[in-house]
């Protein structure tokens, strides 16, 4: 019988895909990130950028989205 898999949480898995595409360069800072909407349709959830807003690595403004935050600032 395999071994069972090890539970990981949806936000885990988005925020370490978010944080890859940032280190990456594929993000990069200033980088708009897609709408809420295109994001949990890629994950297939709802939207978990708030997580990454509260650390300070994302940043949003109000009508405009969501982008990268310049960790140099």
């Amino acid at each position: 019988m395999p071994a069972p898999r090890k539970f990981e949480p949806h936000y885990r898995r988005i925020i370490a895909d978010i944080r890859g595409r940032i280190a990456s360069g594929e993000w990069p800072p200033g980088h708009k990130l897609p709408s809420t909407k295109a994001l949990a349709d890629l994950y297939e959830v709802g939207s978990q950028s708030t997580v990454l807003i509260e650390t300070g690595e994302l940043y949003g403004h109000q009508g405009l989205g969501v982008f990268v935050a310049d960790p140099s600032s």
